[in-house]
């Protein structure tokens, strides 16, 4: 996988400055976003290895390469004229989106001080449109394929096929109850139209992710409730509440790509896509959670009319005490920048594996019916405890940038 899809899929390139620790992507219309990541930084967060197994200076990864590296050539600062400085633009970059002398360029300048050039008109909105044509499309596969598009920020999305059956339209028409935004405005026997109705500015990141680990919170004491009285119906609804928090991740995601491509976007929500990245990666681990209380639920529908220990029970509540600690803290750490919060939400992992590694001998002197059961919804509440340090770790690397 190229360094350049795991920053963000929609970049075309990246490039990287191993003396420095500077990366930058480029996009469609736009030259080149610096970023001034250490290293370390990047390593941390996107778990790609250490960066520093780059030997060239300057290498840039391109789409168009088909070796996957060239190098980059640097541009001095020229001045003409006495008072005006100059740099040259790449010929190639130049050539292929049809620039001609006389044409306009936008620069804005960003928050950590770099110089943004693009070809966007500064003030006009660019309606996103995707043209999808199908044929005998697999319904799972066209899900997959909506989503993708929708979280890469499409406004407008045109299906369009020879015949589109009954089937396919119901598979579309499920897509929009999935998802936040996405209504149907067109169709007919050989089209259909979704049209984005969400303003981007109306959604807040930080509002959506409260409400993900809110959300995933209560499902998780609910699983647990759920095995510890029975309480099936109650197993069930847990298990119906999973579509909302994918719906939240995807808008978070789809939130994290508008900004990253939209300067103005950022701007109008006030928040710096350092930030926005954090609430995207922690979504992604909140959704993980929220998997893991369905899971809970789905094997505590398994053990109905099985005998479980009581006293295996009990132990279990409380191994889902400490991770549930484990998230609250860590939540709190990124929410309020507390550094020590988060260092005492990782440590507290060493007392929940302990926790749970006991509590395993005891499930394998269960009856044999209930092991499988029993052992899956351990693993799940010990999984959602050391997600949670995930979430601390962020915070501890978002911390640190800040100062």
């Amino acid at each position: 996988m190229e360094l350049r899809n795991i920053l963000h899929p929609m970049a075309r390139s990246l490039i990287y400055s191993n003396d420095l620790g500077y990366a930058g992507l480029t996009f469609p219309n736009q030259i080149l976003v610096i970023r001034n990541y250490h290293r370390n930084r990047l390593a941390s967060i996107y778990n790609f290895g250490y960066l520093n197994k780059i030997i060239k200076k300057y290498i840039l990864y391109a789409e168009d390469n088909p070796l996957g590296l060239i190098t980059m050539e640097s541009r001095k600062v020229q001045i003409t004229g006495g008072s005006t400085y100059i740099v040259s633009l790449p010929k190639p970059w130049i050539k292929e989106r049809g620039i001609e002398a006389g044409d306009p360029l936008w620069i804005s300048l960003q928050q950590d001080g770099a110089l943004l050039l693009s070809q966007k008109i500064k003030g006009v909105k660019e309606i996103k449109k995707k043209v999808l044509e199908i044929e005998d499309e697999n319904d799972e596969h066209l899900i997959r394929k909506l989503i993708g598009l929708y979280i890469a920020g499409y406004s407008t999305i045109e299906i369009k096929s020879k015949k589109i059956d009954a089937t396919t339209r119901r598979t579309i028409r499920d897509f929009t109850k999935m998802v936040v935004g996405p209504e149907i405005i067109d169709e007919d026997d050989k089209c259909m139209v979704l049209q984005d109705l969400i303003n981007p500015a109306e959604f807040s990141q930080k509002k959506g992710l409260r409400r993900m680990y809110l959300l995933v919170k209560s499902m998780h004491k609910d699983a647990i409730f759920a095995l510890k009285k029975r309480e099936n119906n109650l197993a069930k609804d847990v298990i119906l509440r999973d579509g909302e928090v994918n719906r939240l991740e995807w808008m978070i995601a789809k939130q994290y790509n508008l900004i990253l491509n939209d300067n103005e976007i950022a701007k109008s929500i006030g928040v710096r896509s350092e930030k926005s990245l954090n609430f995207m990666l922690i979504s992604r681990i909140i959704e993980r959670i929220g998997d893991h209380a369905t899971k809970i639920a789905e094997s505590t529908l398994l053990l109905d009319g099985m005998n479980v220990d009581d006293k295996t029970v009990r132990e279990l509540v409380n191994v889902s005490d400490i991770s549930l600690e484990i998230l609250e803290k860590s939540m709190n750490a990124f929410f309020s920048e507390n550094l020590n919060e988060a260092n005492e939400a990782i440590d507290l992992s060493d007392k929940l594996n302990k926790m749970s590694d006991m509590l395993m001998k005891r499930i394998r002197e269960q009856e044999s019916d209930v092991v499988v059961s029993l052992t899956s919804i351990l693993e799940s509440v010990r999984r959602t405890g050391l997600y949670a340090t995930d979430i601390s770790e962020i915070a501890i690397n978002y911390i640190f940038s800040l100062r």
